[in-house]
């Protein structure tokens, strides 16, 4: 075969080849989209499973705080949840519920609310489902909860927000209860929503 005779299948061969890359740049442009929709999702995936966990320790950081003392005065405990917000940083806690009671298992082993925190805070004993193994006749358990709305960064305004929460029991540390009072000389010493109402 002479070179003349060769040079069109050469330029076949140069096309077929041509065409192979064209094919990766297709291939390319057909998985793109769904390398970076599988790494946006692993990502939004990753936030929210740090969020939580976030949450959750938050939820045991207001207990613990609190379990620490005999007694807290109201702008203590205000400090102590303010102190657990920073646990959330990054995350924005502007919305979200952080709430510290105190409940009184009485001799029958029936939970009663001593006190909250916030004073306005909707705190039910009848919400709270107080594990059997902390239900021991004449003794108090520190509760707190956070309910913290995550809004996903990637696709947050097509998805909206979800809400996370979670609590937590502790025994008090030092004393038999912890008690709730105003800080001001002269008020009760401690307060007690199962004997006001």
């Amino acid at each position: 075969m002479s070179a003349a005779a060769l040079r069109p299948m050469r330029h076949l061969l140069a096309r077929l080849v041509a065409e192979v890359r064209a094919i990766g740049a297709v291939e390319f442009a057909i998985t793109a989209p769904v390398l970076i929709l599988l790494y946006l999702g692993g990502y939004q995936l990753m936030d929210a499973i740090s969020a939580y966990r976030k949450v959750t320790v938050t939820a045991r950081t207001l207990a613990d705080l609190t379990s620490q003392n005999e007694s807290i005065t109201y702008a203590e405990a205000t400090s102590i949840i303010n102190g657990a917000r920073q646990v959330m940083t990054p995350y924005s806690t502007e919305d979200s519920t952080l709430i510290l009671a105190e409940i009184k298992v009485d001799g029958d082993g029936a939970p009663h609310l001593v006190w909250k925190w916030p004073s306005d805070a909707v705190v039910s004993v009848d919400d709270v489902d107080l594990p059997e193994s902390l239900k021991v006749p004449n003794t108090h358990v520190v509760f707190s909860q956070i309910v913290f709305h995550y809004t996903p960064v990637v696709g947050g305004s097509l998805l909206g927000s979800m809400t996370l929460s979670d609590h937590i029991f502790m025994n008090p540390r030092r004393s038999d209860s912890v008690c709730l009072n105003s800080g001001t000389v002269g008020a009760p010493v401690c307060v007690d929503e199962g004997q006001s109402s």
